[in-house]
């Protein structure tokens, strides 16, 4: 009997008392295999927490999961056939929609949570007093990439704060060299995710100046699994197994955040240790999709020039994970 799964990296084979990766083999041949990528960040744990609890087991899915760099990157793979099912982020997914590659969301993956502690931030110099988009005008912003959700959510809040964007220069620059590059001056901004903001602000002399997320679109959707439509329509009954089971594991993680299992389990996923795990603020994921947001993401998106007009988001997202 063939099994489809497989483990994700020697690391997650030998977590104690915690084995992903040895997904139950014992009846792989009558459940459907789906090829899933993710980002080794807090928003695959759910995914992974689905598998350990065997809920996708329990829908009769096999998910082979492999890291990606990020959505953006994942979905060429996607569309070229070597995966079934990407993490992406709905600015990606909607440009991608507008170039023609017909794309599915299938299940939700990250939302914002205006009443939660950011785990995001836009952080500058303490010394030099930056607090709005007018006061960038002439300084750079670090985003990890041009024309990405992060770039988007920058540009809009230097808008949104009197600013003007035409005159903010955006610097890619990855997430992890960030806070050396704002340090030594290289630039004036950064927009960052958790741990790099927790990290980068530790030592005082680098503030958090703004939430551009919540500032812009405080409810706003982030991430999501997606499929092409291709893929959809002659999977709909196993990609909708998927997200199911998801669903399930978003609601264990919501509910289990600092247990120790979840714990341990996102010190594997991300990488990250022990000890800065416990410090990570609660992440509350979303169990559906919210279209009103995209739709308001898409404002978002063609007064940046990024998109020529609005997405048909009727025909994007599947309407099982709007409920």
């Amino acid at each position: 009997m063939k099994c489809y799964a497989r483990a994700l990296s020697p690391g997650l084979r030998m977590m104690a008392g915690m084995a992903i990766g040895a997904w139950f083999c014992a009846h792989a041949a009558a459940q459907t295999p789906l090829r899933v990528t993710y980002l080794p960040t807090l928003d695959a744990v759910p995914m992974f927490m689905a598998m350990e609890k065997g809920y996708f087991k329990e829908e009769g899915v096999v998910v082979q999961a492999t890291p990606s760099q990020g959505g953006a990157a994942a979905i060429p793979g996607l569309m070229g056939g070597a995966y079934d099912i990407t993490f992406s982020n709905v600015v990606s997914t909607l440009l991608a929609q507008q170039q023609g590659f017909k794309l599915r969301v299938i299940a939700a993956g990250t939302k914002n949570d205006p009443s939660a502690k950011p785990v995001t931030g836009l952080l500058t110099r303490k010394a030099d007093g930056i607090k709005s988009g007018k006061d960038f005008e002439g300084k750079s912003i670090a985003v990890n990439t041009r024309n990405g959700v992060i770039w988007l959510f920058a540009r809009s809040w230097v808008k949104k704060t009197g600013g003007d964007p035409s005159k903010v220069m955006f610097k890619e620059v990855p997430f992890p060299q960030m806070g050396d590059a704002l340090r030594n001056k290289q630039v004036d901004g950064i927009f960052t995710i958790s741990p790099f903001a927790d990290s980068a602000t530790k030592e005082g002399d680098v503030v958090r100046a703004a939430d551009p997320y919540t500032e812009v679109q405080p409810t706003a959707d982030i991430g999501h699994f997606v499929t092409t439509e291709d893929f959809f329509q002659k999977n709909q009954e196993a990609t909708r197994k998927f997200g199911r089971a998801l669903r399930k594991g978003v609601q264990y993680v919501n509910a289990n955040f600092k247990a120790p299992e979840t714990q341990l389990l996102i010190s594997t996923v991300t990488k990250l240790t022990p000890e800065i795990v416990a410090t990570l603020p609660q992440m509350v994921m979303p169990e559906r999709v919210y279209p009103e947001e995209y739709a308001k993401t898409m404002a978002l998106m063609v007064d940046a020039g990024l998109l020529r007009s609005g997405v048909d988001l009727s025909s994007m997202i599947d309407p099982a994970q709007t409920k």
